[in-house]
């Protein structure tokens, strides 16, 4: 079995499923808002390379890459990123997939939208997380187009920047695990990211709140400026409101995937979150950080009014 529905999955099983995918896991048990998908649990990746011979090409590449040339890292990435991206998924491995992907499908009779996201750890390592490293894939429809983006996922564990870590931190490539989820897709009005912590002066008494308008790469790409809220815990008091100026945003592209537009006029200072929705977003993440017992970093959106939970990892602390 080479597919878990994520109510299959608790956050120990981070070394068969990646870290992101272990959380969703256990988010789901808590019964929160989170969205339905499944997880290609690691072993699948690997068994992919065997069945078509990629073991040794690969590997054969990898030691000839001169990491202080930018140029080589690409080229020979790329071409380690076309070797798993060009060969057939394993039959059994396809078949699975097609099934889950069907059962996302509900009562519906139209082929559900869903996010490839990248699910990753280190065989016989704590590391369960490298943000920013791998892809992730939006509004993809049909199981045809999901075998493919599984397919890119699992690749872009070979991205230049992610071979680059890997070296950086001494870590055998050979032991990357990489495990894609595929979720159902929120088409969120307003997404961001919950600190239970400040991520800043490292208070604990704290908890910020970044938002933006559109999906949550919107918050976390740097384009626009953000919404900031920082509320005591005990009790939840809005200590300070900073509006930003958020003149784009990341939403649904209607060609497929999505896509960069600017903001309305009219929104660019138009504040993200009611106070109800900071006080709602603040009991959920206490929720999480009490049940996990230290200070988290919670991905989340709302779509038409309702919040979503979209993704849980431990808070970095600041010099971390």
């Amino acid at each position: 079995m080479y597919v878990k529905r994520f109510e299959e999955i608790h956050k120990d099983m981070f070394q068969q499923c990646g870290g992101k995918a272990a959380h969703l896991g256990e988010l789901t048990h808590l019964n929160l808002n989170v969205p339905k998908g499944f997880n290609i649990i690691g072993d699948a990746f690997f068994y992919h390379l065997k069945k078509n011979q990629l073991e040794d090409q690969i590997m054969e590449i990898a030691e000839t890459l001169r990491y202080e040339d930018f140029q080589d890292l690409e080229e020979k990435t790329e071409k380690i990123r076309k070797l798993i991206i060009n060969v057939p998924i394993p039959e059994e491995i396809e078949q699975e997939i097609i099934e889950q992907y069907e059962r996302l499908s509900g009562d519906k009779q139209e082929e559900p939208f869903v996010a490839v996201r990248s699910s990753v750890a280190v065989k016989d390592s704590p590391i369960s997380s490298f943000p920013g490293m791998m892809d992730t894939f939006h509004y993809i429809q049909g199981a045809k187009n999901v075998l493919e983006k599984v397919k890119e996922c699992w690749a872009s564990v070979w991205s230049s920047r992610a071979t680059f870590s890997r070296h950086t931190k001494g870590i055998e490539h050979s032991k990357a695990i990489i495990a894609p989820t595929v979720q159902l897709m929120v088409n969120s009005e307003v997404a961001g990211v919950l600190f239970t912590l400040n991520p800043i002066n490292g208070s604990k008494e704290d908890i910020v709140i970044e938002a933006n308008w559109g999906l949550g790469e919107t918050a976390v790409s740097g384009k626009s400026t953000n919404d900031l809220f920082i509320i005591h815990k005990d009790p939840f008091k809005i200590k300070d409101r900073r509006i930003g100026r958020k003149h784009q945003t990341f939403i649904q592209d209607k060609r497929g995937g999505a896509t960069w537009v600017e903001v309305e006029p009219e929104r660019v200072m138009k504040p993200t979150l009611t106070d109800f929705q900071i006080q709602e977003l603040c009991r959920v993440g206490m929720t999480i950080e009490e049940h996990y017992g230290y200070p988290q970093d919670i991905e989340w959106a709302y779509e038409k009014g309702k919040l979503y939970v979209l993704q849980a990892r431990k808070a970095k602390t600041p010099g971390e």
